[in-house]
């Protein structure tokens, strides 16, 4: 399945584990980056302290997490 901005947005605020383009797996919180000048990016909090910005179209597999709360 091809990962569109309309599915990728509905897993804001969620917990998830991505998968992108090179092969990297992250899980956390999605959100998107609030920055003007980073429009359209994503980030996953918190994902080992690092602050990773993608775009939709890094994503190869995005799926949800059971939250632990």
């Amino acid at each position: 399945m091809k990962i569109n901005r309309k599915i990728l947005e509905s897993f804001l605020g969620k917990k998830v584990e991505v998968k992108l383009f090179d092969g990297t797996i992250m899980k956390g919180y999605l959100q998107k980056c609030d920055h003007y000048m980073c429009k359209n990016w994503y980030e996953i909090i918190p994902y080992n302290g690092n602050n990773i910005l993608f775009r939709v179209s890094h994503i190869t597999r995005i799926k949800e997490e059971k939250d632990d709360k």
